[in-house]
Order: structure tokens, then C-alpha cells, then sequence
């Protein structure tokens, strides 16, 4: 299977709140760094993060950028704070090893 597709199958799983299958795309030492925020370290501590911050949340990929075992997502991010809707633009860099996801950096403005 191919980066694009792998990134594609992960970023639905997420996206549809399947986090058991989206955890089956990264490797056990994932690393997912919310760059000025938290960074998460293995299965385990990113599935905590993503079923717990990514429920409600929609986000549409607006671009990929592709090169070896990188790949760049470019969108849009809508989540409610306080009862609040927000959108924010959002950048990750999402990192391949052995056909699995094994690092993201994610930056939201």
C-alpha cells in the first residue's frame, strides 16, 4: 500500500471516529507533536488524545503534498470550544516507516 493511500484510510478512519482502526495505521512508537501545544508518544497515548479531542471535530483536507515517506496535508479544522464553533487552518507533516504512520507534526493557526 501506498503513503497516499494509507494517509487516505487513517484520515477517514479519524475523521469517522474509528480510532481502534486509525491506531491500526501507526506504528507502536508513534509520535504525534501538536507543535506549540502537547506531544503524544505510542498507541496507547494517542489513542487517549484522538477519542477524547476528536469527537465533534470535522476537518477537510484542502491539499497533499507528497515526497519518499513524507506527505503534507493542508485544510480546514472546525471544532466547538465552549459551546462556540471554531475554525482554524491546519498544516500536518505526516511521516511513513514499514507501510505505517510513525510521526505527525501538526500545526493549527
Amino acid at each position: 500500500m501506498k503513503n497516499l493511500d494509507i494517509f487516505l484510510e487513517a484520515n477517514q478512519a479519524l475523521a469517522n471516529g474509528n480510532y481502534d482502526k486509525f491506531i491500526s495505521y501507526c506504528t507502536e512508537d508513534i509520535k504525534w507533536e501538536s507543535v506549540g501545544e502537547e506531544t503524544f508518544y505510542g498507541k496507547q497515548e494517542l489513542f487517549r488524545y484522538v477519542s477524547s479531542t476528536y469527537k465533534g471535530l470535522m476537518f477537510t483536507t484542502e491539499k497533499t503534498i507528497e515526497a519518499k515517506n513524507e506527505l503534507v496535508e493542508l485544510g480546514q479544522i472546525t471544532f466547538k470550544f465552549n459551546g462556540v464553533s471554531k475554525k482554524s487552518s491546519y498544516c500536518d507533516i505526516w511521516n511513513f516507516k514499514d507501510g505505517l504512520v510513525s510521526r505527525v507534526t501538526s500545526f493549527v493557526i
